[in-house]
């Protein structure tokens, strides 16, 4: 008699039929606690409230944001939105909104492995409007709306609105990194 081997269940997909990164986040878990935390020590913010289940969040950019004078010893002050911050759910990235004001910037800073201020990130900046100057790695970069920049953990970097007359919008995903 032969064995019937069970035929491999289908994995959720999403409309393309390919896993969806939805249901791969969903399933990160508890490395993301350690994420939230470590960033939020990093960057002088109370500690992350426990994980609840999570479902479903709509979460608005001007909801909640926080006025961080001196980012990273840079000038004047940022307004900071970090996305799904506090409901529990899972984070191997975090997502957040900076609007800098004319003049305002983000000071040069490297993330490095160990690094307990800091902290330990990739970041991924997307120019949402306005324009500036990012100084990576000792070289000046203008940036605009539409741009894409990549910052690797231990490379210095900062970025500045150079603009006199409109903030400048930066979408900005950090991944913690051991």
């Amino acid at each position: 008699m032969t064995k019937k081997v069970p035929q491999r269940q289908k994995r959720p997909s999403g409309p393309t039929g390919r896993l969806t990164r939805r249901t791969v986040l969903l399933s990160a878990g508890a490395t993301s606690v350690a994420a939230v935390t470590s960033f939020k020590k990093a960057h002088g913010l109370e500690a992350a409230s426990p994980p609840r289940q999570y479902k479903f969040r709509n979460d608005g950019d001007q909801m909640d944001l926080i006025r961080y004078p001196g980012l990273h010893e840079g000038k004047g002050a940022i307004d900071i939105k970090f996305f799904f911050r506090d409901d529990g759910s899972p984070k191997p990235a975090l997502l957040l909104l900076y609007t800098i004001p004319p003049g305002a910037s983000e000071g040069v800073h490297t993330h490095k492995p160990g690094d307990a201020k800091l902290g330990s990130f990739d970041e991924f900046y997307y120019i949402l409007s306005g324009s500036g100057e990012m100084q990576i790695d000792g070289a000046k970069v203008p940036v605009k709306a539409g741009d894409h920049v990549f910052t690797p953990n231990g490379i210095a970097h900062g970025i500045e609105n150079t603009s006199s007359e409109s903030d400048l919008r930066v979408y900005l995903v950090a991944m913690m990194r051991d």
